[in-house]
This record gives C-alpha cells, structure tokens and sequence, in this order.
C-alpha cells in the first residue's frame, strides 16, 4: 500500500497534506534565512557607512541573529507530530518516523 517510507496507519490523503506542509516549512525557512540575511546586511552596512556608533548598532545585529535563530526554532517542526525536525543528517521525524525526503 502506498510508500514504505511512511508509517503503515498513515493513509494517501495524510501523505499528501504532511509533503505539502513539510514542502510549505522547507519553503519558509529558506525565505526567513533570505529575509533575516538581508536584514544583517543592511544593519551592519547602515551602522559602518553612517559611522554611527558600535555601541547603537551591534546589539541590533546581536538581536536579528537571535530572531533568526527563533524562527528557525519555531518554523522546522514536524507538520504532523510537532517535533522538531533534524537539521542535518535525519532523514526521518524522531516523533512520529515520517520521511524527510522528497
């Protein structure tokens, strides 16, 4: 029935929806990292052309990096169980054994 990959009580309607959630969050983390990305560039550009103070915009950059990171955090879970999903080297939901691949 179906593909191996995925836990045996899953049906094809449930397949489908976790690829395209999972797709949707591959989708987000790669936009956020552009966004958050960007946002240091423009910081740290903006503080050294301006010569404004290190002290006025090295927090702001200490501060998007950790946003970032809490978004990462929050945004690669599982679609299906809400674990958080490996980042490297899984290729399996440590919660609910879901594929990671495409």
């Amino acid at each position: 029935m179906g593909d191996p990959e995925f836990p045996e009580d899953w049906t094809e309607e449930r397949r489908r929806a976790f690829r395209e959630a999972l797709a949707a969050r591959r989708e987000r983390q790669v936009r956020g990292g552009q966004v958050f990305g960007l946002a240091l560039i423009a910081v740290v550009a903006t503080g050294v052309l301006a010569r404004l103070p290190e002290r006025w915009w090295v927090p702001a950059v200490g501060a998007l990096a950790l946003a970032g990171l809490v978004y990462r955090l929050v945004n690669w879970k599982c679609p299906s169980c809400g674990e958080r999903l490996p980042t490297r080297g899984g290729a399996r939901c440590r919660g609910c054994g879901a594929p990671l691949d495409e």
